[in-house]
């Protein structure tokens, strides 16, 4: 039996719940098709999501090996502990270094290296750290040599003239360093199925694919 968790960082519009939602419904599609995952349970957090604040979501997924029975109460809490995160999605830089608590050693983390900074920074109130400063505070703090850095929303521009593909491709990332355990097709089904765009949508999943398995040979 294991609990893998998985947390994903970035602000309102990325798109950060959508992944959350494809997570945890391939997960469910895997339960009833008498898969080995049993349970899966996550959590929100979000303010002002509609207005680029802050949105952090957990999900978590009770795996058990065969033969082993089932037990509700080995997996119940929505959030995760810190430096429990298997897998860690930063779609905005300084939102996954917000929450760099609920890495550790463990952890493969994927960044999105395109910023967007708060009011604050705009304003000049503040000063935005650069991508190597962020970088180097996530290793310091979590300990973890698995960090892949991919400009996602730039390829989304660049391939499908929309940002708004940025997360298709960081899912696709995500799934090329085998550090999310669903299998492709049920990935796949839940983009075709319950996705707006769905063929868009899975063209750009593809992209990530081919884009995190160049990424890895360089890590």
């Amino acid at each position: 039996m294991r609990i893998w968790n998985a947390i994903i960082c970035g602000i309102g519009g990325q798109g950060v719940m959508l992944l959350k939602r494809i997570l945890e419904n391939a997960a469910l599609l895997e339960k009833l098709e008498g898969g080995n995952i049993r349970k899966m349970i996550g959590a929100e957090k979000h303010g002002l999501s509609q207005r680029e604040g802050a949105t952090d979501v957990y999900t978590r997924f009770l795996i058990l090996d065969e033969g082993e029975e089932y037990n509700d109460l080995l997996l119940t809490s929505p959030t995760i502990f810190y430096g429990d995160a298997d897998l860690a999605i930063g779609v905005e830089p300084v939102e996954l270094l917000r929450n760099a608590l609920y890495l550790s050693e463990k952890t493969f983390i994927i960044l999105n290296t395109r910023t967007f900074p708060p009011c604050a920074v705009i304003s000049g109130a503040m000063e935005y750290p650069s991508i190597e400063t962020i970088v180097n505070a996530l290793k310091d703090i979590s300990g973890s040599s698995n960090i892949l850095l991919v400009d996602a929303s730039t390829i989304a521009i660049e391939r499908f003239q929309s940002a708004l593909r940025t997360n298709m491709i960081i899912l696709g990332v995500a799934y090329a360093t085998n550090q999310i355990p669903l299998k492709l097709d049920s990935i796949k089904t839940i983009i075709r199925e319950k996705v707006p765009e769905p063929q868009i949508n899975l063209e750009a999943f593809e992209v990530g694919l081919e884009v995190g398995k160049t990424l890895l040979q360089n890590l």
